[in-house]
């Protein structure tokens, strides 16, 4: 199906909050001189343009010098970013206060010369945040204007996630009220005209609808009262449950069937809903809407939606067979227009009703349950009634699946894009500029993916350059092989088809089907597939990673884990297939070792990340590429299914498709398809702890601008002539487009210097040690590799040279922990790791090996399993009432006792307990 319901619609009844939209905010008499600024949009997080920003707006009746006036965010500081530059404000006139260049905004959002704007602000908003603005230098009293907002939060201060799409008032209840729960999203041509810039954001920057009218103040003339007309109160009738209102079935049809090209409404809520006013237009401007007349199910008028019930009325606009639209609107615009947008459908030829271009019996298109389903192709029309019959048997529109020239089905790409501005512009691709295909024709067809498309997500096996896995969404995986010179699925142990995998629990094939888009191979061998969706329930998002064991035989592979990670991102909507599509596309293993060695920092704790501080999470972390944002989520995924985020990494480039950890190069690969260009970035950890962008690279030139979405580097044991291989898949085998030679392939081999030339990362380790300088208690230096920390004043003594001299070293090992080093002083309760094991300190001790017997140290045996009884050790300290397992029988300390064995003994130090 191509029907097309626009995110809009859904986004404005779910948060809109009921109240008129007025064009001149009634004010007290005598209140013209009193200031009157206010937030009317904002955006604190654009996807493709420069920059964001915060509109605001003088709704009062005078002009406004905002002289003295001033910006901050949550801090909240008055002065902190002057708004004196601005100048004065026109009753009406709007200002932009971004963080982008003057002339690049300008030009992004259309704006003229007219529109003053505040540009290169650097107090910039985040997704949680605070926008103050004010009026003088008192926090309190010269406080004009504050919006608290977290849309993950609760009350007041939840409101929209205004990433690519700007916030503003659903009504004139939002302006002022400091309530971010009336604030929306805007859509392109909704009551603000809001628009599409240049590079794809929305938003209205420059003009709010509360300006209209030129600031006029209705409460200075009693002949226009809004109270007393209501011609000029476009909300005053207007049904407080109106968002319960839904487009629930729209036919094309002439014929009175009930009527022609009819429209049916359905009242989801619980409580009768009046829509007397109401306006409707096709797929025309929300100014041409006109009012209709409703009709319940026995053809009597009305003007009230029952609760849970239908009315349906004729189109006030004719609908075209050939692909039209229908919006719904509240008369709270001027005079009673067209203003909030209730619902909206769009459709294409013939599935709202017999087109001659594509007729295949549709009668109607209906929503599939009533009220809250998605809109399908019906051949029965079910005007004034539920569609749950029709909708048993919905009809596929053949448009939507063209006769294909191949066994399989090739898909053309999505529109291209470009990087958004501020992501790392990339250089030549650091290898031949030449790729060849890399597989059989139509080679990923499935019995659930018979279309041969999407193949997602790429790894090669780290151990053997010769095996490679792929993952398909419609959940299969493959292990490859090469032969001829192609990537082949390999034979053995039930791979030749491919595998099928499944969530956790049954192989049913009906209900449980993983949307896989990305995988990896752990540490433990095993695959760790990401998925975002169910198949089964396409429109519900399911951001999780799936562990596989690969080592049997069988060709059906069901996840022995699960780590769902859905309630991580609320921005993705359950219902919107949209959303639900713009998940998890690739995950990659990260070592913990790489880590630690480079200071990498823990964004949950602000401290170095310690992996011992994970007891239960492996040796590494789980990188997940999110689509919707073009960022890495990075996880501790625990035994028990737990997980914990560690850091969140922006690739600068809006939207990930794949990422792979470059064991070779230290590095790790973020890839963006075509609408990022084809790119991938590489990212380090810097010189904070932070992993960033280091270096992007184009495409091979040859290589297709396609929905490119896996992503694999061989290791570098396959390095020939100084270059290796990487391997691409496209999604779609669109190739070069039909009929040519790339057509139905999705592999594409190509080559890769070996050595990158990247420099150095990490947080930097301490300055060389100089044998000349004076050095004092605490000083650090770096010799030989080592760091070493001075414990008193010293003078040319070489760092490591006296184990009870000037200079103790310090180690950590790749867990975090702290390193046993003879030259180190340790005191009572220190821990530390030494030859595999872990031990105490009992007192002061330098230059003592940890081991054995009425030393300074006793080892530290964890329990083998959460709770349970350690093993005993001779090189332990035990006090009374202690346990340990020894020889598989469990005893009791009966007091202090040190190196010797658990016995039976009846007078012995210990006592048999299980």
């Amino acid at each position: 199906m191509s029907l097309r319901t626009p995110r809009f619609g859904a986004a404005l009844v779910a948060t809109a909050t009921v109240g008129a939209l007025v064009f001149a905010l009634p004010t007290a008499a005598h209140a013209a001189d009193a200031p009157n600024v206010k937030i009317t949009e904002w955006m604190y997080n654009p996807v493709n343009s420069s920059g964001e920003f915060i509109e605001i707006t003088n709704l009062g009746s005078a002009p406004q010098s905002l002289a003295g006036w001033s910006f901050d965010d949550d801090g909240p500081v008055p002065g902190t970013v002057p708004l004196d530059s601005l100048g004065t404000l026109a009753a009406g006139e709007s200002a932009i206060i971004t963080e982008s260049p003057d002339a690049v905004f300008r030009a992004e959002w259309g704006l003229g010369a007219s529109v003053k704007i505040l540009a290169g602000n650097t107090v910039n908003l985040g997704r949680s945040d605070q926008i103050n603005i004010f009026s003088g230098t008192d926090p309190v009293a010269n406080l004009a204007d504050r919006l608290v907002y977290n849309d993950q939060g609760a009350g007041a201060v939840k409101g929209p996630r205004t990433q690519g799409v700007s916030g503003i008032p659903s009504s004139e209840a939002a302006l002022g009220a400091n309530n971010a729960s009336l604030w929306q999203l805007s859509v392109v041509g909704d009551v603000e005209s809001s628009r599409a810039s240049t590079t794809g954001d929305i938003g209205s920057p420059g003009t709010s609808r509360f300006s209209a009218g030129g600031g006029t103040d209705p409460g200075t003339d009693p002949g226009t009262d809004p109270g007393t007309d209501p011609g000029t109160d476009p909300g005053a009738d207007i049904d407080p449950n109106w968002a319960s209102i839904r487009i629930n079935e729209v036919s094309s049809d002439n014929g009175n069937t009930p009527v022609g090209d009819a429209i049916e409404l359905v009242n989801t809520g619980a409580t009768a809903v009046s829509i007397a006013g109401w306006l409707q237009i096709d797929s025309g401007s929300a100014a041409s809407a006109a009012t209709f007349s409703a009709t319940l199910a026995d053809g009597s008028a009305t003007t009230v939606v029952p609760a849970n019930g239908f009315v349906y009325f004729s189109s006030t606009k004719g609908l075209g067979s050939g692909g039209d639209g229908v919006k719904l609107y509240l008369p709270d615009g001027a005079n009673g227009a067209a203003g909030t947008l209730v619902d909206a459908v769009e459709y294409t030829a013939g599935e709202a009703g017999a087109d001659e271009g594509n007729n295949f019996g549709a009668g109607a298109i209906a929503r599939c349950p009533d009220g809250s389903g998605e809109f399908v192709s019906v051949a029965a029309k079910s005007f004034g009634s539920p569609n749950a019959s029709a909708c048993e048997t919905p009809l596929d529109n053949p448009a939507d699946d063209p006769i294909p020239t191949l066994p399989c089905q090739p898909e053309a790409p999505d529109p291209a894009g470009a990087l958004p501005v501020g992501a790392v512009t990339p250089g030549s691709w650091p290898g031949s500029a030449e790729v060849a295909i890399a597989d059989t024709q139509c080679a990923w067809t499935t019995v659930t993916g018979p279309e041969g498309r999407d193949i997602s997500g790429l790894v090669f096996d780290p151990s053997n350059p010769n095996v490679l896995y792929s993952v398909k969404n419609k959940s299969w995986v493959y292990r490859l092989v090469k032969h001829d010179g192609l990537w082949v699925p390999d034979t053995a142990d039930g791979w030749a088809a491919g595998k099928q995998i499944f969530f956790p629990g049954a192989p049913d094939t009906a209900s449980n089907q993983p949307d896989s888009e990305g995988l990896t191979i752990g540490p433990d061998g095993a695959l760790y597939v990401t998925t975002e969706r169910n198949n089964a329930a396409n429109s519900i998002p399911l951001n999780a990673i799936l562990r596989f064991d690969i080592t049997g035989s069988g060709d059906r592979l069901v996840a022995t884990d699960q780590w769902d990670l859905t309630a991580e991102f609320p921005e993705l909507h359950a219902g919107n297939r949209t959303e639900a599509n713009l998940g998890f596309e690739g995950v990659t293993f990260v070592p913990d070792g790489y880590l630690t060695a480079n200071g990498f920092v823990d964004q949950s704790t602000g401290a170095a990340y310690r992996p011992l501080d994970y007891p239960l999470h492996g040796t590494g972390l789980y990188f997940a590429a999110l689509e919707n944002d073009g960022k890495l989520y990075a996880y501790v995924l625990n035994s028990d299914h737990s997980f914990h985020r560690v850091a969140v990494v922006d690739t600068g480039m809006g939207h990930v498709m794949d990422v792979q950890y470059d064991a070779d190069a230290k590095r790790i690969w973020a890839l963006c398809d075509n609408s990022c260009g084809v790119t991938s970035t590489v990212l380090k950890v810097d010189a904070t702890g932070a992993i960033v962008p280091e270096v992007a690279y184009s495409r091979p030139a040859s290589l297709p601008l396609n929905n490119l979405e896996g992503f694999a580097i061989a290791p570098s044991s396959s390095c020939a002539g100084g270059t290796k291989e990487v391997v691409w898949s496209d999604d779609g085998i669109y190739g070069a487009g039909p009929g040519s030679a790339t057509e139905g392939h999705a592999l594409y081999s190509g080559r890769i210097s070996c050595e990158l030339h990247l420099g150095e990362q990490g947080v930097p380790k301490p300055a060389a040690w100089d044998r000349k300088k004076v050095y004092t208690t605490g000083n650090q230096v770096s010799y030989g590799g080592k760091v070493f920390e001075a414990l008193w004043y010293t003078l040319g003594e070489t760092p490591g040279a006296n184990a009870t001299g000037a200079w103790a070293e310090l180690a950590v090992a790749a867990d975090g922990s702290t390193l046993w080093t003879p030259s180190r002083i340790f005191v009572a309760g220190d821990q530390v790791s030494y030859q595999g094991r872990t031990f105490r300190a009992l007192w002061w001790t330098r230059n003592q090996a940890p081991g054995g017997v009425g030393g300074p140290w006793s080892e530290v045996v964890a329990p083998t399993t959460p709770g349970g009884i350690p093993a005993g050790s001779a090189a332990t300290v035990y006090t009374g009432g202690e346990k340990v397992v020894y020889n598989g029988r469990s005893y009791q300390a009966q007091w202090y006792v040190v190196g010797t064995a658990p016995t039976a003994a009846a007078y012995g130090p210990w006592k048999l307990i299980g």
